[in-house]
């Protein structure tokens, strides 16, 4: 497998590695200063949307938004109401950021919550995409309107790891119902005299009941929990994406309506009623190590490339039924856009944010819950995950599964691959 790598893909990584003692001088262990905010990012109605096939907006169902928490007047923490977030778009806001509030850019995590009843804002997934760039400079200049809402309305926290569990039903691996997914929702609760000052989720799922009939603009099932949340704590918290990438709710929604969205999320805040696990952590960072992946193939010559597309284009034309063939289709078309429209070669980014008793991994894209597992679990120290994050390079699926399902043929990655990106991440610990 090696050689075969070396043969047909220049692929490699590289780490830097560093402490940043001035950012430590200015913590404080578990007493911090918290900052939140909440900004609106709407699109106009009548906007391509991204996620399936093309459409326009009609309306908005409800409001897509940024949410900025800023820690110690030094480390961001963003998440968007969008699909995914290209590289040189995170890169923009971060410099703007930097710009502005002098926040090193290493310090700002920029995630996107994956809704696909949003406006359409890369070309990663559609082959001629209508991209709104004045709806980029609107998401820029709230971005940056959080971050100073944030900084004026920063005091002082303590700050708490809790962990639910989501019942059966509410969302399950979508390949099939016997394969594992992430049940936990991990929260950090940031407080002050036992009152809520923010909160930030860690969900494994992908966010879309909707499907590709509708045309509401919508954060779909994230903005339900967000709503279920506020009626217990009486805020909204930030939201951010674990291991997702095969975990949806194909199996357990009873239709794609905005009410099964409420019935979901009602089940789902039923389960942040009851903590399996609380403690109190020290927000004390000492190491920051970056994982740099440069990948660089030709998938029309790539001998592992063209298999994978001999074997979809294979099954298509052996496919009978209708339906069948339909869905198969669906993963053709998306494998062509990958081998005609040149997403493979690019260098992108992991993170690693180690604290005093906890780690935050950032990933560049959709985790399978084998891979996902293995960065939250490899040793015993707390991981948190946040994928989506700070690039968007599609799905990452475990050389086991690999040529399985949907998922491969949505990645860049070739076989083995994801596998060996993840193996570097975690051997950094």
């Amino acid at each position: 497998m090696i050689a075969l790598y070396n043969k047909f893909i220049k692929y490699k990584f590289n780490f830097d590695i560093f402490i940043n003692s001035d950012y430590n001088k200015r913590q404080g262990g578990q007493n911090m200063k918290v900052g939140f905010s909440i900004k609106k990012i709407n699109p106009q109605v009548g906007c391509q949307m991204e996620g399936y096939n093309p459409r326009n907006s009609t309306g908005i169902h409800d409001d897509l938004t940024t949410s900025v928490f800023v820690l110690n007047k030094n480390f961001v923490i963003i998440s968007l109401d969008l699909i995914a977030i290209p590289a040189f778009r995170v890169d923009r806001i971060k410099r703007r950021i930097n710009e502005k509030y002098s926040i090193n850019p290493d310090h700002i995590i920029i995630s996107a919550i994956h809704t696909h009843s949003g406006p359409t804002v890369t070309d990663l997934l559609i082959d001629y995409p209508k991209i709104d760039n004045s709806y980029w400079k609107l998401i820029d200049e709230q971005v940056l309107k959080g971050i100073e809402c944030a900084l004026q309305n920063s005091s002082s926290s303590e700050l708490k790891l809790i962990q639910y569990k989501v019942p059966n039903g509410i969302y399950a691996n979508r390949n099939s119902e016997s394969l594992p997914y992430n049940r936990s929702i991990m929260e950090l609760r940031f407080t002050h005299d036992s009152t809520i000052r923010a909160s930030l989720l860690f969900v494994a799922t992908h966010p879309t009941v909707m499907n590709i009939k509708n045309t509401l603009i919508s954060a779909d099932l994230i903005e339900g929990i967000r709503q279920q949340y506020k009626k217990l704590h009486n805020l909204k918290p930030m939201v951010v994406l674990s291991d997702c990438a095969d975990t949806s709710t194909r199996f357990t929604r009873k239709e794609s309506s905005f009410k099964e969205i409420d019935r979901l999320a009602k089940l789902i805040g039923q389960s942040l009623t009851k903590p399996i696990l609380e403690k109190t952590l020290n927000w004390k960072l000492n190491s920051i190590r970056n994982i740099n992946e440069k990948c660089d193939y030709d998938p029309i010559t790539n001998k592992m490339a063209n298999k994978l597309y001999d074997l979809i284009c294979f099954r298509y034309n052996k496919a009978t039924s209708t339906n069948q063939k339909q869905m198969l289709k669906g993963l053709l078309d998306t494998y062509k856009h990958i081998r005609y429209y040149g997403h493979t070669h690019f260098t992108t980014h992991a993170m690693i944010y180690d604290f005093n008793d906890f780690r935050i991994v950032t990933y560049p894209g959709e985790l399978v819950y084998a891979l996902g597992d293995k960065i939250r679990n490899h040793d015993k120290k707390t991981t948190l995950l946040i994928t989506l994050a700070n690039d968007y390079r599609g799905y990452s699926v475990d050389a086991a599964e690999f040529g399985k399902y949907f998922e491969s043929y949505n990645s860049v990655f070739l076989k083995g691959m994801a596998d060996d990106f993840v193996n570097q991440i975690v051997n950094q610990y």
